[in-house]
């Protein structure tokens, strides 16, 4: 395990190993955490940190804190011609920033009201509590056919893009495609928003765009 303090930069050259960052007693202070190109464990502590995989096939947990977490490399844009690994994403307590970059990831926000993006590859994400905003790919061109998960009692998430028969929005356990309400952008479950899906009439959508059960 490694602890780290206060605004510090951990560049992790340990190839197929975990790293552990956590915070040293008291320090709140921001932890910066790069990973190589192997496949890297990385958490985060309880402050706002940055963590970023790399190239390997990464789990990241970003612990308490409004943490920014990428799968690849530390850069908002999409890596151009750079593979990225499948990665799992963890985002914890705390209002997030999460994005999957290239590869076919998983992204999970958790608590707080969080931003995630799929980017490159075919990414299943997963707001969790609070009220999210989920974007499949990013604002410069992504690609893939991803996944929006849904589920009761968690909060009303945004899906910023949303294409019909490309992606596909997954409902959990206790929510099938006939107790929704579907009207204008919002899909409704009862008397909950679960989500908006911007630039889509819900009435128009079938239930080819769903998927049941999703685990």
């Amino acid at each position: 395990m490694l602890t780290i303090g206060e605004a510090d930069l951990l560049l992790a050259d340990l190839g197929d190993a975990r790293v552990d960052a956590q915070l040293d007693g008291d320090d709140d202070g921001p932890v910066e955490l790069v990973g190589d190109e192997g496949d890297n464990d990385l958490t985060g502590g309880n402050s706002d940190d940055l963590i970023a995989g790399e190239l390997g096939n990464d789990l990241i947990e970003g612990g308490d804190g409004d943490d920014v977490l990428r799968g690849d490399r530390n850069a908002r844009s999409a890596q151009v011609g750079e593979a990225g690994g499948d990665d799992l994403i963890f985002g914890g307590a705390g209002n997030d920033r999460i994005g999957g970059k290239s590869g076919n990831d998983i992204l999970y926000g958790e608590d707080g009201d969080d931003q995630i993006w799929g980017d490159d590859g075919d990414d299943i994400l997963y707001g969790g509590l609070g009220n999210d905003r989920l974007i499949g790919d990013n604002f410069s061109g992504g690609s893939g056919s991803d996944i929006f998960v849904l589920a009761a009692g968690e909060g009303t998430d945004t899906i910023v893009d949303f294409e019909v028969g490309v992606d596909f929005i997954g409902l959990m356990s206790g929510v099938s495609f006939g107790a929704l309400t579907r009207e204008g952008n919002e899909l409704r479950f009862g008397d909950e928003v679960l989500a908006i899906v911007n630039g889509v009439n819900t009435a128009e959508l079938t239930v080819d765009s769903f998927i049941p059960s999703f685990p």
